[in-house]
């Protein structure tokens, strides 16, 4: 009970922080916009599969610096003093519960652009939105541990590209892949397969983040 009261604490410490610089989320949304509009702009009438292809590559590098820049302000001395404040499996849930949230955030923004500019295709949305959820819960979990990594290493803002598109990319793939098949007017019951691939590839990458952050963090 005392690690989940703490856990609490963690999480609502973040938002506090989030609300206090606003300028890296204002900052993907801008981006975002710009990128949407300009796609509009530039092909006013696109087929269902470009509208899924710009939708995923815009959501993909809006996203990557919000997200990874988690652990962008946390240098040594903090570092050392959460340790001493709780156990590391509560700061990484705290950073991935925040990720989580801000990646549901930028994707509804994203659709909402989407679907202003350029409409929305989708045929079948119970099969398209549990996909949608499954691979952004992902991507946050990438992006939060890379994020980890890389400040670690002192280069947060070279590294996290360059680390996080090859991991991200078997999950780009197969929720592109299970997205495309929402697209038809009849659904692929293999749709369903797709998206159970990616549940288990989102349990993998958790098992894997809270297995990797535990020598990260007493590093």
């Amino acid at each position: 009970m005392q690690n989940f009261s703490n856990l609490v604490k963690l999480v609502r410490a973040e938002f506090q922080l989030d609300l206090k610089k606003p300028a890296v989320l204002a900052a993907a949304l801008l981006q975002m916009a710009t990128m949407t509009l300009l796609a509009f702009l530039s092909q006013p009438n696109i087929n269902a599969k470009v509208w899924s292809s710009l939708f995923w590559i815009i959501l993909i590098f809006c996203t990557l610096q919000a997200i990874s820049k988690n652990f962008l302000g946390v240098n040594r001395a903090r570092w050392i003093y959460f340790n001493q404040l709780s156990p590391p499996q509560n700061i990484l849930w705290s950073k991935m519960i925040y990720g989580w949230f801000t990646m549901t955030l930028l994707t509804l923004a994203n659709l909402l652009l989407f679907g202003f500019f350029m409409g929305f295709p989708i045929q079948h949305p119970m099969a398209y939105f549990c996909n949608l959820t499954l691979v952004v819960a992902g991507i946050g979990s990438i992006f939060t541990l890379i994020g980890a990594i890389a400040t670690k290493a002192n280069q947060a803002g070279f590294l996290a590209p360059v680390l996080s598109l090859p991991v991200i990319l078997p999950l780009i793939l197969v929720g592109m892949q299970a997205s495309n098949k929402t697209l038809n007017p009849v659904l692929v019951s293999s749709v369903w397969n797709d998206i159970a691939l990616v549940g288990a590839l989102d349990g993998l990458i958790v098992v894997l983040a809270v297995i990797l952050f535990q020598p990260l963090w007493k590093d």
